[in-house]
């Protein structure tokens, strides 16, 4: 069977995008019925170099790829991310439902695999998901309960949501050797502590949490006084124009005392699993993003979330872990604390954590449902 995957967020700078590409590579290797998938991207050649097993077209042009792929396909596929939300204003709505209409369209079934989602704050948002959206979409599996919740709400009969879980947790864990090497050429020490940093500067966290990179400034300092940590500022998302976590590393590096005592690491669109082995290097880890956090949990580092979003709340509450905050009226005692119940707690918690993620990993297995479910009616090509 042949299957399309329009919605090229892949390839964007995510680093997180791309563990849920190569996810959804192992899930397809799974599948009883061979599946050709052409996949949507906005750097193929990055994504083909990540994870070769697809093939590629650029989705914001034009070219011969894409016209082929359209052709070649009868079915599509909306792998991962976090395609309902609406926090970021009228994208990825804007993008995505006219791909979702134009399946429609031509007759095409359409499932989504493994997806995130958030609360929708604006009426026209629902009322687009629930007229121009949703009709067409046969199966949905998605991250964990609470997705499948805000489903239900906004109209998906139940009989076509199930809860699985984000395929990024069918990585395997790598270990620290290729990290440990690379933080050695840069010239930082591997002997000491070192806390892991990745914070990103949205929008929607600005306008909310004015004084947020200020608050984790005093925190990181109080880490470096009292716990003898160093800093390594590590970017999950490397996308230049929109600067998310480079820029809001610098805001952060700018409001501390002891800059002295910490290293950001280039701004470099590494594979997963590179990311995955610099966080292995690390004694813990503080994140605002939930692939980061994922990263962490597979690697079996221990981590402070800071929840910006449902999705990273979610994740801490599917995982059963208590260290995690939301932003509003955070402050560097909050952070301390909770740091500190982490250090004390640190061997059962990364016990549960050893527990809890082989049975993450088992339920990205069956995101297979949306696969045999987009089967039922197809035929080979377009």
């Amino acid at each position: 069977m042949n299957v399309l995957a329009p919605f090229g967020f892949y390839g964007a700078g995510n680093i997180g995008d791309e563990a849920t590409l190569q996810g959804f590579a192992r899930l397809v290797a799974r599948c009883p019925r061979p599946l050709r998938v052409w996949v949507g991207s906005r750097n193929p050649e990055h994504t083909a170099r990540v994870e070769p097993s697809f093939r590629y077209f650029h989705s914001e042009s034009d070219d011969w790829r894409r016209r082929w792929a359209n052709y070649r396909t009868s079915a599509v596929v909306m792998p991962g991310g976090t395609p309902i939300m609406d926090c970021l204003g009228a994208w990825p709505f804007s993008e995505l439902v006219p791909l979702i209409e134009d399946a429609g369209e031509r007759g095409r079934p359409v499932v989504f695999v493994g997806a995130g989602t958030e609360r929708l704050a604006r009426d026209d948002s629902r009322r687009m998901f629930a007229d121009r959206l949703a009709p067409h979409v046969r199966y949905w599996t998605v991250r964990c309960r609470r997705d499948e919740v805000r489903l239900l709400e906004y109209g998906v009969p139940p009989e076509r949501v199930r809860v699985t879980a984000d395929m990024a947790w069918l990585l395997e864990p790598v270990g620290p050797e290729w990290g440990r090497e690379q933080l050695r050429s840069w010239g930082v020490s591997t002997g000491g502590r070192l806390l892991g940093v990745n914070l990103m500067n949205e929008k929607p966290v600005r306008e909310r949490h004015g004084t947020l990179f200020e608050t984790v400034a005093r925190f990181l300092d109080r880490m470096i006084e009292t716990e003898g940590f160093s800093v390594l500022f590590l970017a999950n998302d490397v996308h230049e124009n929109l600067g998310f976590d480079r820029s809001a590393t610098l805001r952060t590096l700018a409001a501390m005392k002891h800059r002295d005592r910490t290293f950001i690491a280039p701004n470099e669109y590494w594979p997963p699993q590179r990311m995955m082995s610099l966080i292995a290097c690390c004694d813990a880890t503080i994140s605002m993003r939930l692939h980061f956090c994922l990263f962490s949990a597979v690697e079996g580092v221990p981590f402070v979330a800071l929840q910006r979003s449902d999705k990273v709340a979610d994740l801490c509450w599917d995982l059963g872990w208590t260290f995690g905050v939301n932003l509003d009226g955070l402050g560097p005692e909050r952070l301390v604390d909770l740091f500190d119940g982490l250090e004390k707690r640190q061997a059962e918690a990364l016990r549960d954590l050893g527990a809890r993620v082989p049975a993450l990993r088992e339920r990205a297995g069956t995101n297979m449902a949306a696969l045999e479910a987009l089967a039922d009616g197809c035929t080979g090509s377009g």
